[in-house]
């Protein structure tokens, strides 16, 4: 109710609309969320509308190709990678014309080992941060109420 009252009085006209992504196109034409959807998802699974809009981003900035291709890139290092596919796309994001996937390739390399474990190994952490999620949820509602014993409880519980 707070953040409602603090954004009506920010925004007295009413709640701006999400901008359009710069380029060299009109600024309403393509939302940032179209754009990464097309970025990321492989030939097959786009609509025949998708594709259309992806040629006319191309013709408009050539460069999108090369992004797709890092993009994907590291879409298929995440999911299957191997510790060769890890050095080809550094060395590729590296040498592109993006400063922000030049900086991400940096900040990877800087952490390689820890990223390679992560695209390699078979391990996850992903059960232990659900239940790590649970029980915060918990204590975010018992907040200011009850007992410990109680918030303990309801925690046991909820695991």
């Amino acid at each position: 109710m707070l953040a409602r009252r603090i954004e009506e009085a920010e925004h007295p006209e009413g709640r701006p609309e999400r901008p359009a992504v710069k380029g060299p196109w009109k600024k309403s034409d393509f939302l940032a969320g179209q754009i990464v959807w097309l970025l990321l998802n492989d030939d097959d699974r786009l609509q025949e509308r998708d594709r259309t809009l992806f040629d006319k981003l191309k013709e408009k900035c050539p460069d999108l190709i090369a992004l797709r291709q890092l993009a994907q890139g590291f879409r298929h290092l995440m999911r299957e990678g191997t510790e060769a596919d890890l050095d080809a796309w550094l060395t590729a994001a590296k040498e592109s014309n993006f400063q922000d996937v030049r900086s991400f390739a940096v900040g990877l390399t800087r952490e390689r080992a820890a990223f390679l474990a992560a695209v390699t190994l078979p391990w996850s952490n992903g059960p232990t941060e659900g239940v790590v999620n649970k029980i915060k949820l918990v204590k975010r509602q018992m907040y200011g109420r009850g007992s410990f014993e109680l918030l303990r409880r309801r925690v046991l519980l909820a695991a």
